[in-house]
C-alpha cells in the first residue's frame, strides 16, 4: 500500500464520526468475510472503488469504505481508486465496487476496460441501499453482457444483508443471467462452466487437414474431425456443451489481425460471433493484441515441402555406383598403367620381354582387355611377368565385381538427386515459395526469398491441395510451406501410392497452436485447464499420430520383387554404344588418310601391331 493511500486513510479515521446502524454494521461484517475468505492473494491487491448518485452518498460510502478497511485489519492488500491506480502493470483481477444504486453502479461499469480489468477475474459488488431481486437481476443481466460471471452482489433486504450471484449456463437456461441467493456456508464463487448444461456454443473453423476435418455427411449439420475435432469433442464430452460450427465468409481462413477492420476467422472471433475459434490458430504478438489465447496445446514446426531431386541422366546412371574419390582412384591407377607401358616400350627387347613375356603384343590393348574382362590369346612365361599379370586380374576382378553388383542395385530402382536440405540450397534454384496468405510475415525480413512468394488460392485444404499438385507434376522445382502436419498427412495418405513428399530439414519457424477466444470470455481459464489434463494424459500425441505419417528421413520402403529392366535403365548403355561406333568411324576414316601420310601409318603401327613388326624384322 502506497504512502499517499495511507495518508489518505489516516485522514479519514481522523476526521470522520462513524454513524453506522445496524444494517449497515452487517453489511460490513459480511463484506469483510466475503474479502477474507475470497480475495486473500499475497501477490495482488484487490482493487476498491466506490462511486454514489449524491455527495451525500459519496460520504456515507466513504465511511463504509473505511469501516471496511478497519475490520480487514491487514488482512488482504487493497489498492484504493487513487491516481496510483492508473499505472498497474496488469489488470486486476479482484475488484470491489462500492455503491448507493443502479445510477452509479451504471458509472462504475462504464468505467470498466480489458485494459484496466480482468473480466474473468473475482467481483464484488456492494450496494449501501435497501434492494429486491428485479434490481439484482439488471445488474446481473448488464454483468453478463460483459461476460463478468465471477460477481458476488451484497445489498439489504428488510434491514438484512442478501448475498447473490447468477450462473449463466444451467439446465434449461443457456446464455442468461440466472439468480441463485447465496448462504455464508455456500462457495462464494464457484467454476459457473464446469458444465454447461448442453448449451450450445458456437465455434469458428475452416477445413485444413490435418487439424480440423470438415463432414458435411449429415443435411444439415456440420461435423469437424482432425486432431483438433477430436480435442474439441472431448471437450465437449467433459464440459457438456454442443456446438454450432461457422465458417469464414468467402473462402477465407486466418485472415489478418487489426485493431479495426481484421479480416478471417480472427474478424468472427474479434467481433464476437463465435465463442472460440479452433484451426491451427498459431499464437502471434499481432493476433495477442485483437484476442485472448489459451494455453498452448499443440507445438510443431513450420516448414517446406520441397520437390524430389532432378532424376539421373543415362550417363550419371553408368557412374553412380562409384563414388567420385573411387573413380579417380581408378583413374589414377589405369593413368600410371599406361605411363609404365609408355616407359617400357621406349626401352630394349630384353627389357619388354622381362615385363611382358617373350611374344606378348599390344600391351595396350591387353590392358583394356583384362579391364574389361576379357581373354588373351597369348599368356607370359617368365614369373615376373605372370605375376604382373596376376595383380591386375584381381584388382580388375574385384572392380568389376563390385561395379556390377552396385550397378544392378541401383538400375532396380528409380534413382534422383537428393532434395533441398536447407533454404540457401532452395534459393540457389529459381523456385516460387507457395504460402498462404498470413504467412508470407515470414519471410518480410528476406526480400531475395519474398520477392519470390506466391499465394495459395483461398480454399479449403490450399496446402494439401498443393501438395497433391506437387506429387503429380515432380518436375516442377516450386516448394510449399505449411506445418509439418500438413506434410506428414499427405504422406500418410499417399506414402504407398508413390507420392511421398520430403520436406527441408532447416524449419521456417516454430509454430505453438491455441484456441482463441474474444478479449473479453470467460471461457479461456477452465478450457485451459481441461486441456492441460487432456496433454497430461497423452492422448493429444495418440489424436496427432492417428491423422499423419511423422517418418520423412527414415528409409523408404522399396520393392520386395526386382524389376525388369527399362530403357530408362539402360539408355546409357546404348548411348556408350553410339559414341564407341563414332569413334570406330574416325579411326577408320585416320586408317585410310594413313595411307597417303606415311609418318601416321607409323604411328598406328608402333602403337598397334609393334610385335608383328619385330616378328617380321627377326624373320627377315
Amino acid at each position: 500500500m502506497s504512502l499517499k493511500t495511507l495518508l489518505f486513510l489516516f485522514i479519514r479515521l481522523a476526521h470522520t464520526t462513524l454513524q453506522i446502524d445496524q444494517p449497515s454494521r452487517s453489511l460490513v461484517q459480511t463484506t469483510v468475510q466475503v474479502l477474507q475468505r475470497s480475495f486473500q492473494d499475497p501477490f495482488a491487491a484487490s482493487w476498491i472503488v466506490w462511486e454514489g448518485s449524491t455527495p451525500t452518498a459519496e460520504l456515507l460510502l466513504g465511511d463504509l469504505l473505511d469501516t471496511i478497511t478497519v475490520n480487514l485489519r491487514g488482512s488482504i492488500p487493497v489498492q484504493l481508486n487513487v491516481q496510483e491506480a492508473e499505472n498497474q502493470r496488469r489488470p486486476w483481477v479482484r475488484n470491489v465496487l462500492l455503491v448507493d444504486g443502479y445510477e452509479a453502479f451504471a458509472k462504475l461499469r462504464s468505467g470498466l476496460s480489458l485494459e484496466r480489468n480482468d473480466f474473468s477475474g473475482r467481483y464484488l459488488i456492494v450496494i449501501n441501499s435497501a434492494i429486491d431481486e428485479p434490481f439484482v437481476q439488471k445488474v446481473f443481466e448488464d454483468l453478463w453482457k460483459m461476460q463478468i460471471a465471477n460477481v458476488v452482489l451484497i445489498g439489504i433486504v428488510a434491514n438484512k444483508p442478501r448475498m447473490w450471484t447468477y450462473f449463466p449456463f444451467s439446465d434449461g437456461n443457456c446464455r442468461q443471467a440466472r439468480l441463485t441467493q447465496l448462504s455464508p456456508d455456500d462457495e462464494l464463487y464457484p467454476d459457473k462452466i464446469a458444465s454447461f448444461h448442453g448449451c450450445q456454443l458456437k465455434v469458428g473453423s475452416f477445413e485444413t487437414r490435418p487439424f480440423t476435418i470438415m463432414d458435411r455427411s449429415v443435411e444439415g449439420e456440420l461435423r469437424m474431425t482432425g486432431f483438433e475435432g477430436d480435442l474439441l469433442d472431448l471437450l465437449k464430452a467433459k464440459l457438456d456443451f454442443t456446438t454450432q460450427i461457422y465458417e469464414p465468409e468467402n473462402g477465407e481462413q486466418w485472415g489478418y489481425a487489426l485493431q479495426q477492420n481484421s479480416t478471417g476467422l480472427v474478424r468472427m472471433i474479434q467481433e464476437e460471433e463465435v465463442d472460440f475459434g479452433i484451426s491451427c490458430m498459431g499464437i502471434s504478438v499481432a493476433r495477442n493484441e485483437v484476442l485472448k489465447a489459451g494455453i498452448a496445446h499443440y507445438t510443431t514446426a513450420l516448414v517446406l515441402a520441397v520437390p524430389k531431386g532432378r532424376p539421373y541422366t543415362a550417363l550419371e546412371k553408368l557412374f553412380h555406383p562409384f563414388q567420385v574419390e573411387v573413380w579417380w582412384c581408378i583413374a589414377t591407377v589405369l593413368l600410371g598403367s599406361t605411363i609404365v607401358i609408355a616407359n617400357v616400350e621406349q626401352a630394349d627387347e630384353a627389357i619388354r620381354n622381362f615385363v611382358y613375356g617373350r611374344g606378348v603384343q599390344a600391351p595396350y590393348l591387353n590392358l583394356i582387355r583384362i579391364f574389361f574382362s576379357i581373354s588373351m590369346h597369348r599368356l607370359p612365361t617368365r614369373n615376373f611377368a605372370r605375376t604382373l599379370l596376376f595383380y591386375w586380374i584381381f584388382f580388375c576382378f574385384v572392380i568389376q565385381s563390385l561395379y556390377q553388383g552396385a550397378l544392378y542395385r541401383y538400375l532396380q530402382k528409380d534413382s534422383t538427386l537428393p532434395p533441398s536440405k536447407s533454404m540457401a540450397e532452395i534459393d540457389r534454384t529459381d523456385a516460387l515459395y507457395y504460402v498462404v496468405e498470413s504467412a508470407e510475415r515470414y519471410y518480410s525480413s528476406f526480400p531475395h526469398r519474398y520477392q519470390r512468394v506466391h499465394h495459395l488460392p483461398q480454399e479449403k485444404n490450399n496446402i494439401i491441395n498443393r501438395l497433391r499438385w506437387m506429387m503429380h507434376h515432380p518436375e516442377s522445382t516450386d516448394v510449399v510451406m505449411g506445418a509439418l502436419d500438413h506434410m506428414a498427412h499427405h504422406n500418410h495418405l499417399y506414402r504407398r501410392k508413390g507420392g511421398f513428399i520430403d520436406v527441408c530439414r532447416e524449419f521456417v519457424s516454430t509454430y505453438t497452436v491455441a484456441i482463441y477466444y474474444p478479449k473479453r470470455s470467460m471461457l479461456t481459464q477452465r478450457f485451459d485447464w481441461e486441456i492441460m489434463m487432456i496433454q497430461a494424459s497423452g492422448l493429444m500425441s495418440y489424436y496427432i499420430n492417428r491423422y499423419g505419417d511423422y517418418d520423412f528421413f527414415g528409409k523408404v520402403n522399396e520393392a520386395s520383387q526386382p524389376k525388369k529392366l527399362s530403357w530408362e535403365h539402360l539408355s546409357a548403355v546404348f548411348e556408350f554404344c553410339g559414341a564407341l561406333l563414332g569413334l570406330c568411324g574416325v579411326i577408320f576414316v585416320m586408317e585410310v588418310v594413313s595411307d597417303r601420310y606415311p609418318s601416321v601409318r607409323r604411328v598406328f603401327w608402333r602403337l598397334c601391331c609393334r610385335g608383328e613388326i619385330e616378328d617380321l624384322e627377326l624373320s627377315l
